[in-house]
C-alpha cells in the first residue's frame, strides 16, 4: 500500500475508535438500540431509516413519536395491524413531505411481510444471494417484494432501491446496522457476509470522501457508493463499511462543513491526509 493509503487507513482506523457508541447521539440508531428483540430492532431500523432524511436531530424527534406509539413492541404492532386503527393512532404524523397516509402505507407493507414470512429478517433471508458480488441485488429483490405490486411515489422514496441508480444511503444504513457484527451495530443478520455491505452514502460522506480523495464522482449514486465501498475495502476487505459511522459523525456533528471552520480543522484526525484543508 503506498505511503498515503496506509497513513489514510491509519487515521480513519484511528477516527473509529474516537467515534463509538457513546457519541451516537442524534443518530436514528438510538431509536433501534433501544429494543433487545430481534424481530423489535428489524422494524424499528427499517422504520427509523426510511425516515432518515434531514436533519438527524428531528429524524429522531419524529421517527421516536411513530416507534412510542406502537410500544411495548412494534412487531406486535404490526403483528396485529388495523389500516383503521393506525390512522387514528397515528393522526398528525408529519415528517417533511410525508404524512400519516404515507406512513400508513409503509406500516401496511411492513406489516404484510410479517404476516407472510414471519419477520422482516425472514424476507431479506429469501432474497438474499451470497453469490451476489454485493449487497444491491438482494435489497433489489428485497425492496421490490416489501413495496410489492401497488407502487406509490412515496413507498419507492422510502424504500430505495439500487434499480433506479440511487445511492440508496438510508436502506445501506439498515443493512448496516442488521448485519455488521460489532457496535454500535447490531449484527443481528449472521446470514449476511458484511463484506457484501455498500457504504450508506449521504452528502455527508460524499463530500468528506471528496476530501480524503476517496471520492471521484460528483454525484452521490449508485456508483459513487460501489467506488467509496472499494477504496475502503484495500483497507479493510472483511468490513469496509466499519468506517461509515465515524466518517458520518464528523458531518451530522458539524466537525467538517463545506465552509471548512479552522478551528474545527485544526483538530480534526484527519486534517494531514485531506486534500482539502483550511490553510
Amino acid at each position: 500500500m503506498p505511503v498515503r493509503g496506509e497513513k489514510l487507513r491509519q487515521r480513519l482506523d484511528t477516527l473509529v475508535e474516537t467515534f463509538d457508541v457513546s457519541t451516537i447521539a442524534p443518530d436514528p440508531l438510538q431509536l433501534v438500540l433501544r429494543y433487545t428483540n430481534p424481530p423489535d430492532q428489524e422494524v424499528a431500523g427499517l422504520l427509523a431509516a426510511a425516515f432518515a432524511y434531514g436533519r438527524a436531530d428531528i429524524v429522531v424527534a419524529n421517527a421516536g413519536r411513530v416507534l412510542d406509539r406502537m410500544l411495548p413492541s412494534p412487531y406486535e404492532y404490526l403483528v396485529k395491524f388495523d389500516r383503521a386503527e393506525a390512522k387514528r393512532r397515528f393522526a398528525g404524523f408529519s415528517h417533511r413531505f410525508h404524512k400519516t397516509p404515507e406512513l400508513i402505507d409503509l406500516l401496511a407493507r411492513i406489516a404484510a411481510a410479517i404476516r407472510e414470512h414471519g419477520t422482516i429478517g425472514e424476507l431479506f433471508r429469501i432474497c438474499y444471494d451470497d453469490h451476489d458480488r454485493d449487497i444491491g441485488q438482494s435489497l433489489t429483490r428485497f425492496v421490490e417484494a416489501l413495496i410489492g405490486p401497488r407502487r406509490t411515489k412515496a413507498l419507492d422514496y422510502l424504500l430505495t432501491s439500487p434499480a433506479n441508480g440511487s445511492a440508496c444511503k438510508r436502506m445501506n444504513l439498515f443493512l448496516r446496522w442488521m448485519v455488521r457484527r460489532t457496535s454500535p451495530d447490531l449484527g443481528i443478520w449472521g446470514f449476511v457476509d458484511p463484506a457484501k455491505l455498500v457504504m450508506p452514502v449521504d452528502t455527508h460522506v460524499h463530500r468528506i470522501a471528496t476530501f480524503l480523495g476517496l471520492n471521484g464522482r460528483k454525484t452521490a449514486d449508485w456508483k459513487a457508493a460501489r467506488a467509496l465501498t472499494d477504496r475502503l475495502a484495500k483497507f479493510d476487505r472483511a468490513d469496509p463499511v466499519r468506517y461509515d459511522f465515524a466518517i458520518c459523525r464528523l458531518g451530522i456533528l458539524d466537525l467538517c462543513s463545506r465552509k471548512r471552520r479552522k478551528a474545527n480543522c485544526d483538530v480534526c484526525l484527519l486534517r494531514d491526509v485531506c486534500r482539502f484543508p483550511v490553510l
